[in-house]
């Protein structure tokens, strides 16, 4: 079976989790943390372009043209699994002691300049620690979801892919996740649930922020979302026009993507994101 790579994460054909991590784990400290429960009914087909809500009305999108919604989306930086090229996911990993020069080098980025309206981060301990080296004064105020956790791969947690590849049902998994779910992991329709309805109940708080609606908020809403290889990926597809998760890439590990997002006739609209459309 051919195998390609790009960075340090493995990417098995025709992968559909070629990005996820490799490891993983949740830190101690925290300041708030976000319910774990959800309702979802994933629709990976759906156009990506027109996120608003079905039942919002015109009356409440008639001046809503300018409104501009920025994700600045982090992957955490590298541990020891993702070195290794092994699969993480729900495994509670540390940063490797040398992700600190890496993240201190993402911390002069131009992505993290100036304020954020709401501050994500993953509840797993790597992070945690991404976002304590990158940008320290926002761990007060920042929201630990683990909606945004990686997909847990069950048994194959800590397998190389060399490990894995001949196993029948990890072949299978590779060409379907959907109709195939890890042993003791995590169901595809769950994973992609989730993060529908972390984005869900983004937009529309972005769409009722009072500054947006009164004109007293100058240029775009911004947003920091710390999270995984295979989040990002998700996220990016849900929100780029006729993209699914295949046909998306995450950031290497301690790097940013950011999208831009327009509120369009009570719809968000993907204006400019990571690749570009």
């Amino acid at each position: 079976m051919a195998k390609t790579q790009s960075g340090l994460d493995f990417e098995p054909e025709r992968k559909p989790v070629d990005e996820l991590d490799t490891a993983d784990e949740p830190s101690s400290g925290h300041v708030r943390e976000s319910s774990s429960e959800y309702e979802h009914d994933p629709s990976p087909e759906r156009k990506q372009t027109e996120l608003g809500s079905d039942d919002q009305s015109e009356s409440e999108s008639g001046s809503d043209s300018g409104l501009v919604l920025e994700l600045v989306l982090i992957r955490h930086g590298h541990t020891l699994w993702n070195k290794e090229r092994r699969y993480l996911g729900s495994t509670d990993l540390a940063l490797l002691p040398e992700s600190r020069a890496e993240l201190a080098a993402l911390r002069q980025q131009p992505e993290l300049a100036g304020g954020f309206w709401r501050v994500y981060c993953s509840d797993m301990r790597r992070c945690r620690e991404t976002l304590d080296l990158i940008a320290p004064a926002l761990m007060h105020n920042a929201i630990y979801d683990s909606r945004l956790r990686e997909m847990s791969f069950g048994s194959w947690e800590g397998h190389t892919y060399e490990q894995l590849q001949h196993l029948p049902q990890y072949r299978s998994w590779i060409d379907d996740p959907a109709a195939v779910t890890p042993p003791g992991g995590e169901a595809w329709s769950a994973f992609t649930g989730r993060v529908e309805h972390f984005v869900s109940g983004l937009l529309q708080a972005a769409a009722a922020a009072p500054g947006l609606k009164n004109g007293s908020h100058a240029g775009p809403l911004r947003v920091l979302v710390v999270t995984h290889g295979g989040i990002i990926r998700q996220l990016l597809a849900r929100t780029m026009e006729g993209c699914s998760f295949r046909d998306t890439a995450a950031p290497p590990p301690g790097t940013a993507a950011t999208v831009r997002l327009q509120l369009q006739g009570g719809q968000w609209r993907l204006t400019s994101g990571y690749p570009a459309p």
